[in-house]
């Protein structure tokens, strides 16, 4: 027997355009959202605040970057993430009223049954509308006050700075909570930030509507690779 042919098959769950994307997400997002927690508290000295919202347009800057370069060479999975993200029915309510079975099992110990899902669950399309729509406004926001501050009118300041603090704060605790499910899910952890596979089995397990009717298999060479039909 061969040895490849004793591996189990891997799927192709996240391209390399979405990876990178995501790293841009953890050196940009994450350091302006830590940051902006700062800020907004101020409790330290100006020279230690200022040096605060350095790295915070640092982060912002990182971030730009990479929402404009997931734009420009990773648009047909943006299109695919909007479709999925409000894509929603009869599965996506009950697996949220259970919580995913997270609490059940994080809390007490059980392992309840839950309603299966596609690529993403009902959790990671709450996650991923809050990003898209409040990630824009995070950005244009910021960006119009780090611009146009001394010259715009200060009520219209007040108010794009309030929409900035409380999306900021709003994203930045979603973001934290979905970095501690991700790593609880060791294996999804590794998908999005190694090379974007994970075993068959994994990915069935967690989901398995998206196995069945998602994803076909290819062949490279001699050696069978489970590979995505669509984009997303």
């Amino acid at each position: 027997m061969n040895y490849h042919e004793t591996l189990e098959p891997r799927v192709l769950k996240h391209s390399f355009v979405s990876r990178l994307f995501h790293w841009g997400l953890i050196l940009g997002f994450l350091p302006a959202a830590i940051t902006g927690f700062f800020i907004w508290m101020k409790p330290f000295s100006d020279d230690i605040q200022n040096l605060i919202m350095q790295i915070h347009i640092a982060g912002a800057v990182i971030l730009t970057i990479a929402a404009i370069y997931y734009c420009l060479f990773g648009f047909a999975r943006i299109v695919a993430f909007i479709r999925r993200i409000f894509s929603w029915n009869e599965r996506d309510i009950g697996w949220l009223l259970v919580g995913g079975g997270y609490p059940q099992k994080m809390l007490l110990g059980r392992t309840i049954p839950v309603p299966p899902m596609g690529k993403m669950n009902s959790g990671q399309k709450l996650m991923g509308l809050g990003m898209f729509l409040g990630g824009i406004m995070l950005i244009v926001t910021g960006w119009v006050l780090y611009a146009f501050m001394p010259v715009a009118p200060k009520v219209a300041t007040y108010w794009f700075d309030m929409v900035h603090l409380v999306l900021g704060v709003v994203l930045g605790l979603g973001v934290f909570m979905h970095i501690f499910l991700g790593i609880y899910n060791w294996g999804e952890f590794l998908a999005m930030f190694g090379d974007g596979t994970q075993p068959l089995s994994q990915a069935r397990h967690h989901n398995p509507v998206w196995v069945d009717q998602e994803i076909e298999r290819i062949k490279t060479g001699t050696v069978s690779v489970s590979g995505q039909r669509t984009a997303g």
